[in-house]
């Protein structure tokens, strides 16, 4: 069985806990791994849970037909310099982890220790790669951009088949950048309806508010494109969250997280330090004197609520006052007999 929870590196994800920030830094290191550094850098200082990459051999991944065999070939990083990445961030404090988009990457990822493994939505439905990734027991994060519910069924059931529950989802929008009229956010509850794991949301758009929406929908995960620099070349940068709007957007997220509170409908504190100035008591139109009848005539329903609570009105007309109870004073229970 799947399970509600998971944890990458001591990190608890799910139902309670904070959401689960991962910058995704993509290809924005344009193939220069002093860049990616910087990029690491950057997602820690801002505050991010994780930074993610994309790790393959462009001749395993892409046909050299593809319009896009060139550009992936001139950003393709080394598995050494992968390596040092990823030590490079353990330097740092923040976790490390990639997408591969080929068996033998994610082989290479495994050997270097990461802690968890995401699947791009383009893999989504590769079963072989998921299944071989399901094997190394790994927790797995799996974009679902594209995908109908039944390939998301298939992708999950792959996986549990070979002995790995530790999966979260994260709904996506395969387009670049995607437009917040298409982000779809409803089908977060859908997924968690269906699926008993943690739900989260891939963000390939630009608008940090639809992250912000997500997370008060009850994401679990956020994924953000990161660059350093919107202007540099490439194809991700322009709608990628620079690092200032980065640290921003997180601070939001954990304000986020403390207004939508624990779901319990209770006084808070500060609502009980107001109570008696905004709610109301019984009290009197005018002076009643010792020994009369109380009537509905001679009550009203006024601030402070220092007497009698209103929905005890009706039970108090008819009974006798002990004592003098002057305009606009709250009748108490000790007034009566």
């Amino acid at each position: 069985m799947a399970s509600p929870l998971i944890e990458i590196e001591k990190k608890k994800i799910g139902f309670g806990y904070p959401t689960y920030f991962i910058a995704e830094a993509g290809l924005n290191h344009n193939g220069n791994v002093k860049i990616a550094k910087k990029m690491v850098q950057g997602a820690c200082n801002a505050g991010a849970d994780a930074i993610k990459f994309q790790t393959y051999k462009t001749e395993e991944s892409l046909t050299e037909s593809s319009q896009y065999f060139k550009f992936f070939k001139d950003v393709e990083l080394s598995y050494e310099e992968f390596a040092e990445i990823k030590d490079y961030s353990k330097s740092v404090g923040i976790t490390f982890f990639s997408s591969p988009f080929d068996i033998e990457s994610a082989s290479f990822l495994k050997k270097i220790r990461v802690p968890c493994f995401k699947i791009a939505s383009s893999d989504m439905t590769n079963i072989p790669l998921l299944k071989h990734v399901a094997r190394m027991n790994l927790p797995m994060l799996i974009s679902t951009g594209l995908a109908t519910i039944h390939e998301i069924d298939e992708a999950v059931n792959s996986c549990m088949l070979e002995g790995n529950s530790k999966i979260a989802l994260l709904h996506c929008v395969a387009d670049y950048p995607a437009r917040p009229e298409e982000v779809n956010l409803a089908a977060i509850e859908s997924m968690r309806k269906r699926f008993n794991m943690p739900i989260g949301y891939s963000d390939n758009g630009e608008s940090p508010l639809v992250d912000l929406i997500a997370v008060s929908m009850g994401a679990n995960l956020i994924e953000k494109h990161f660059t350093l620099n919107k202007k540099m070349r490439g194809p991700d940068h322009s709608f990628s969250i620079e690092p200032k709007g980065l640290r921003n957007l997180i601070s939001q997220i954990r304000l986020v997280e403390i207004m939508k509170g624990d779901g319990i409908k209770s006084p808070k504190p500060s609502e009980v330090r107001n109570k008696f100035a905004i709610r109301k008591s019984v009290t009197a139109t005018r002076k009643i004197m010792k020994g009369e009848i109380l009537s509905k005539e001679k009550l009203a329903i006024k601030r402070p609520a220092e007497g009698i609570e209103p929905k005890y009105l009706e039970e108090i007309i008819g009974k006798v006052v002990k004592k003098n109870v002057d305009k606009d004073m709250p009748m108490k229970w000790s007034d009566l007999k």
